[in-house]
């Protein structure tokens, strides 16, 4: 229901603007001739709003870049673009065919303290902290080609529509830490989101105290493959210019993701050094994706030609 919000809003502004400028005008008819091509942005806020979200609480985006790392089916998000253009042409007065292309991306650094190593082995009860950072950037993007078909008299039109989307996006995990490891300090301390995926013992024929991820990435895009339906208002306010308002939903989203590896730094008990090498976390996966919860709010100006 909170995604609904913005939405109800907006559809009853733009319905109160118009019913004023019928009751007190007579508007002209601004409905675009069939033949008309149109070019509008379509901004997604609820992009945004997850987006920010993440930033209300600590633990909320240290357990989303948790999630994210030690997954190995997926390293990103993708989801519908927060600003998107689109192209229109209008088949007839109620059809028109339409094709949007749109970029988005997020870049988070969540830092938390952990103890001081060196200073903890010189005093049990010292208190000094070296602070760990975890980096995580993604970027995406979509493309949505389909039909849109409109009714109504007047100025103000409802609409609804289905297309196709095809969704792709990447990034990575970047581990920063506070205390070195090093031969006086083989299994250094580490905050509790990266302990998890720690690993220790043989591994091949090295003999780890202690390894822990320094990146976490894909192997190129995952790339997702889906249907989505939207409905709301297109109000023609002027000669050639619209604004409109409306949900949308995507309730199937077929996924390929790609081989998944982490870089490691790890201390060799056979050696006596530090290692760095790269582990294999998954092979590719593929999942397919239904359900109700993907609906998006869509505020768009257009302008017709």
């Amino acid at each position: 229901m909170t995604t609904l919000k913005p939405l109800a809003l907006i559809l009853a502004i733009v319905a109160t603007i118009s019913t004023t400028r019928a009751q007190t005008n007579e508007q002209k008819d601004h409905i675009p001739n069939t033949g008309s091509s149109a070019i509008g942005f379509v901004y997604n806020p609820i992009s945004g709003i997850r987006a920010n979200s993440m930033f209300q609480a600590g633990d909320f985006i240290g357990n989303a870049i948790a999630a994210q790392a030690a997954s190995p089916f997926q390293m990103f998000i993708l989801g519908e673009p927060m600003i998107s253009l689109r192209y229109k042409y209008k088949l007839s007065q109620t059809t028109a065919f339409r094709a949007s292309i749109g970029f988005s991306g997020a870049n988070f650094n969540y830092k938390e303290y952990v103890l001081d190593d060196i200073l903890l082995k010189i005093d049990p009860l010292t208190t000094e902290q070296v602070e760990d950072i975890i980096h995580f950037n993604m970027i995406g993007g979509g493309i949505n080609v389909g039909l849109e078909f409109s009714g109504g008299t007047g100025n103000l039109r409802f609409n609804g529509g289905v297309g196709i989307v095809y969704n792709f996006g990447g990034g990575s995990t970047q581990f920063t830490y506070g205390n070195a490891m090093t031969r006086d300090n083989p299994a250094p301390g580490v905050i509790q989101l990266v302990d998890s995926l720690r690993m220790s013992g043989t591994y091949y024929d090295i003999n780890l105290a202690m390894a822990r991820p320094t990146k976490r990435y894909n192997i190129g895009l995952e790339h997702a493959f889906g249907i989505t339906f939207d409905l709301g208002l297109e109000w023609f306010f002027a000669k050639n210019l619209s604004v409109g308002a409306g949900v949308n939903f995507t309730p199937l989203i077929f996924a390929i993701q790609p081989e998944t590896y982490s870089e490691m730094e790890g201390f060799s008990m056979t050696d006596n050094r530090v290692l760095n090498f790269t582990r294999r976390i998954s092979s590719g996966s593929n999942y397919l994706l239904y359900g109700t919860e993907n609906i998006g709010v869509l505020v768009s100006f257009n302008y017709y030609f």
